[in-house]
């Protein structure tokens, strides 16, 4: 899915590696099978509590809101 449409991310204004595309596009078609959301942002959202939650796990940060 994200292969087909090549340009979005230019439309945000952010670059990614095909490799990087090409990761969106499996997260997208997971997504769509499971009726959920499919676009950039939702997946972005996704990548960033992800990361989060590895970051709090690991020690990197202490999870508190600032």
């Amino acid at each position: 899915m994200a292969s087909e449409q090549p340009d979005a991310p230019k439309q945000f204004g952010i670059r990614l590696s095909n490799e990087v595309m090409a990761m969106v596009g499996k997260i997208q078609e997971y997504r769509k099978k499971h009726n959920h959301p499919t676009t950039l942002s939702s997946i972005v959202e996704d990548a960033i509590e992800e990361m989060y939650d590895f970051m709090i796990e690991n020690g990197v940060i202490d999870g508190e809101e600032e």
